[in-house]
């Protein structure tokens, strides 16, 4: 009966952890296919954009790092009182 109840909880937390990364890998797809070509044509704006597109793809990546350590520590979710 234990490991039926931790089940649903590891599965919540294995799923918790898959929907960032999952973004992440959708997100870099869509940025090497379409953004990356007008990059490397060289046009300011293309560059300008892909420059912002990179830096909000660190920026999910570090939260992405940082979710993921507190689910895996059980952090999130936070205890119901």
């Amino acid at each position: 009966m234990a490991a039926s109840a931790s089940r649903p909880g590891t599965l919540r937390k294995i799923v918790a952890v898959a929907v960032p990364w999952v973004f992440l890998i959708v997100f870099a797809i869509l940025y090497v296919t379409l953004a990356l070509p007008r990059v490397r044509d060289g046009h300011p704006l293309a560059i300008c954009l892909g420059a912002f597109v990179a830096l909000v793809f660190v920026v999910f990546f570090v939260a992405a790092i940082t979710f993921s350590r507190d689910v895996v520590l059980n952090r999130w979710p936070e205890p119901q009182t």
